[in-house]
């Protein structure tokens, strides 16, 4: 199992152990309508995140996975990376979310530098991307922060957003 560290993060694949917080984050009102394809439904939402841990985590060798604090092994979002189809191109995508109790701590800026180094590194990905709805600041300034750079407006998921991307050759 997959899992990095930073001096107060464990970012981790996530077990069937983990559905509860991570379907109780994903309906917060400041997180929800940026996961939109997120249902209601519990028992959907939980044969979903099993398969995904079955399915992808072992495929791919990457994914979407937990935030943890390190010294309590508390739930506090999701990142990382996936294979996506963005305007009819085939990318790898960062994507992250923070319980709403955990923002502004530095937490997603830690996991995703952590996140992006390794994909760098060890997956060895010269691009990656990121879609942000752009009413959403704070996920700007993120990206910002990352060495993404606004490339221009896309659909993704049916869904307006920004295209940002971070290419080996042009960050700094």
């Amino acid at each position: 199992m997959l899992s990095l560290k930073t001096d107060r993060l464990v970012i981790r694949e996530m077990t069937k152990n983990d559905f509860d917080d991570y379907f109780r984050i994903c309906h917060q009102p400041e997180v929800h309508p940026y996961v939109p394809h997120i249902s209601d439904n519990y028992d959907i939402e939980y044969a979903r995140f099993v398969s995904y841990i079955q399915m992808v985590y072992g495929f791919y060798g990457f994914g979407l996975w937990g935030i943890f604090l390190k010294d309590q092994d508390i739930l506090i979002g999701q990142a990382g990376i996936e294979s996506q189809i963005v305007d009819d191109n085939g990318e790898i995508m960062l994507s992250y979310f923070l319980d709403k109790n955990y923002r502004s701590k530095g937490y997603a800026l830690e996991a995703c530098e952590k996140i992006l180094k390794y994909a760098r590194e060890d997956l060895e990905f010269d691009r990656i991307v990121a879609v942000i709805d752009p009413d959403n600041l704070p996920s700007i300034r993120l990206a910002g922060s990352l060495g993404f750079q606004r490339t221009k407006e896309t659909v993704y998921q049916d869904k307006p957003g920004d295209l940002y991307v971070w290419e080996e050759n042009t960050a700094s």
